[in-house]
């Protein structure tokens, strides 16, 4: 097995949020501007109308963007509102990565805006899911803030065998959507069974966690193939400091699937399975933790 995994970081990456709605948007920009709140508000009105912040409007009939696979987590309506909307808005940004993630952000900042002037529901092309509008956005990052394009499946698409034991079964393949916009591959887990669904997502979500900073580096990177992760790494997940284990790192081994797939699994070290070593080897908050509240921003 090689010590390093060579990838290509790109100068400059995509990410496209659509709004559909029914209204007829007309030049929706001046007032997406006036409900846009800093630190955003400055920089869009500063990048509006070029390539890093370009926004575009089109009937969805003549629409570039296919929007029929589009998924929501919980919000079937969400779902069917994007799939018959008139129109669609894009909110569309080129960036270099050394100024990723913030210039995702505001995309998606201002796609949060027009969807507001239009009553719309966005769509975020990268991950193919639909952007919860409950909150606005945070000017503080964290990949759990719906940047990873990974869930777990639905109970009624588990297996129904009802073999619990440790390798009952392996039902389960994880791949995250979305990592490519910061410069990074892709992460994958497979062969997973049901019941340690939960623990291989957050080795994915770590793992993501961990690689953040090489995406902002562009050209040829090595990444290690033996990668120790930290408790510091699933709690940036979340966006926390919080300790959420008190043993020893993980190791995790990294393989090169394709041009922008990086397998994960467990070291060579390990003699098991996989599901052997999801359910001996990881830390137990591993198969508990669903999710965590961010720190809020200071006052």
């Amino acid at each position: 097995m090689p010590a390093t995994i060579s990838i290509t970081v790109p100068p400059k990456t995509t990410t496209c949020f659509v709004v559909a709605t029914e209204r007829e948007p007309g030049d929706a920009r001046l007032a997406m501007l006036r409900r846009l709140a800093e630190p955003f508000a400055a920089a869009a009105t500063e990048r509006l109308s070029t390539s890093r912040l370009a926004v575009t409007s089109y009937r969805a009939a003549d629409s570039p963007w296919d929007l029929t696979g589009v998924a929501a987590a919980d919000d079937h309506e969400s779902e069917t509102r994007a799939r018959k909307a008139v129109h669609h808005i894009g909110v569309t940004s080129l960036l270099q990565v050394a100024g990723q993630p913030f210039g995702t952000q505001l995309a998606r900042a201002a796609a949060r805006a027009l969807a507001d002037v239009v009553a719309g529901v966005i769509v975020d092309l990268n991950t193919g899911q639909i952007v919860p509008q409950d909150t606005p956005e945070n000017p503080r990052f964290a990949l759990a803030d719906d940047w990873l394009g990974v869930s777990l499946p639905p109970e009624d698409e588990h297996c129904s065998d009802g073999d619990d034991s440790i390798d009952g079964c392996s039902c389960v393949e994880l791949t995250t959507r979305g990592l490519r916009r910061f410069g990074l591959p892709e992460l994958q887990i497979a062969g997973v069974a049901c019941p340690h669904d939960l623990a291989a997502l957050n080795v994915l979500r770590a793992t993501a966690q961990r690689l953040m900073p090489v995406g902002r580096l562009s050209g040829p990177q090595a990444l290690p193939s033996y990668l120790p992760l930290v408790s510091d790494d699933l709690a940036g997940f979340w966006g926390i400091a919080e300790s959420l284990w008190a043993d020893g790192p993980l190791p995790v081994q990294l393989t090169s699937l394709g041009p922008r797939l990086i397998g994960v699994g467990p070291p060579p070290e390990f003699q098991g399975t996989l599901n052997e070593w999801l359910w001996d080897e990881l830390p137990p908050v591993m198969h508990e933790l669903l999710g965590c509240t961010a720190e809020p921003l200071p006052s």
